[in-house]
């Protein structure tokens, strides 16, 4: 199962000195779960995840001068043990594990950063802590820059991984799409309610499509979503038992 940050519950740490140098752009918590949707991101953030979960930590970038301006995200990974995948989104560009610095994207002036800024962290089976800066910067003045931090503790403490294991669930394809997604699963004659949820990148629930029966091929149209990056949950019984990012491009 994968978990997003609006769902989530976050708690601070001291173990990372917070780094901002940041004079024309602010990183922001789209959540609430800091003390206010849109409030300043703090230094560090801490998780636990379930072995063979994902986890996706969403925020925004805010432009805060009257002009527009350009900004890359580093990635550095401080910690890996269990050799889990750690990936991120900046727009609409998404990014592999090896990739450790987007490419520029612009903001315009007094604007947020259409898409947001996506980090998504998929554990293995190995219970370990993993740990990742990034980093936000601009193009133009590189000291302009703000960083936070990230842990997950991973761990088969939540029980998520074993309701999971009772259905089967393909991804969404095409992914990215423009016009129709279509997805395959079984819920093994469950009773229970079913349905897939989309989510937009600051939380906010977009499009439900009911799941009629307990296994079929369901097609889905997304014509109505602006292009961009979206979050699907696959909920059963009100859990989510599957979760992964959508792209839309057109």
């Amino acid at each position: 199962m994968k978990k997003h940050l609006f769902i989530a519950s976050i708690a601070l740490t001291g173990l990372f000195t917070f780094k901002s140098n940041a004079q024309s752009f602010q990183l922001l918590d789209t959540t609430g779960a800091m003390g206010g949707s849109g409030s300043v991101t703090q230094p560090t953030y801490n998780f636990t995840v379930d072995t063979s979960a994902a986890f996706d930590v969403m925020f925004n970038l805010k432009n805060t001068t009257s002009a527009a301006i350009t900004v890359k995200v580093k990635k550095r990974v401080i910690a890996n043990p269990g050799s889990d995948v750690i990936t991120f989104c900046v727009g609409v560009n998404c990014y592999p594990a090896s990739t450790t610095l987007s490419a520029a994207v612009s903001i315009p002036a007094n604007s947020l950063l259409s898409n947001g800024f996506l980090t998504d962290f998929t554990a293995t089976n190995t219970p370990n802590t993993a740990s990742v800066v990034y980093t936000i910067y601009n193009t133009g003045t590189p000291s302009d820059s703000i960083s936070t931090r990230i842990n997950y503790n991973v761990s088969n403490t939540t029980g998520i991984k074993q309701i999971a294991n009772n259905y089967s669930i393909s991804n969404i394809a095409p992914n990215p799409a423009s016009s129709d997604i279509s997805l395959s699963y079984d819920l093994k004659n469950s009773t229970q309610s079913a349905s897939i949820k989309i989510y937009n990148m600051l939380g906010a629930l977009v499009k439900t499509v009911p799941l009629e029966t307990y296994t079929n091929n369901t097609k889905i149209d997304i014509n109505s979503l602006e292009e961009g990056i979206y979050i699907y949950s696959v909920v059963i019984g009100g859990k989510a038992i599957k979760t992964n990012r959508l792209v839309v491009s057109r």
